[in-house]
């Protein structure tokens, strides 16, 4: 079976969000409206919808909600880390951290309006849920 991930999220300024996430994902969104936009992603299987509420407050008041996106190969997280750097989207490392049970290579980015994204590539199982954190830029 084949599936794709639905998100919606609410965007104070949708021209400055859909810029952003244009660049994360490489592409134009799959539609486009005054007040909403969607990208229907193959590579991540994700249908990220985007909706235009002008007085939304641009931080996130959950610090500890994100979005996620597992890769498989660490070669495909390089790769999207030099994309993010090539176009200017700020993003912290994080490598080897124990987090959920088990070890990963990740970074983490930050829309415009504060939602925060995860992109990681699992390299271990742990026996802990948190563990050290090695950050770097």
């Amino acid at each position: 079976m084949t599936a794709r991930t639905h998100i919606s999220i609410e965007v104070a300024d949708l021209d400055v969000a859909i810029r952003f996430y244009s660049l994360v994902f490489r592409t134009a969104p799959t539609k486009q409206r005054d007040d909403y936009a969607n990208y229907r992603l193959e590579h991540p299987g994700l249908h990220l919808a985007l909706e235009h509420i002008p007085d939304r407050a641009s931080t996130n008041p959950y610090p500890n909600q994100h979005f996620g996106v597992e890769l498989f190969e660490g070669e495909e997280l390089l790769e999207w880390r030099n994309w993010l750097r090539a176009v200017g989207i700020d993003y912290m490392v994080e490598e080897q951290v124990t987090c959920c049970y088990a070890v990963a290579d990740k970074f983490w980015l930050t829309d415009p309006d504060g939602h925060r994204w995860e992109f990681w590539v699992r390299t271990d199982e742990a026996d802990s849920m948190h563990g050290e954190t090695v950050n770097k830029a």
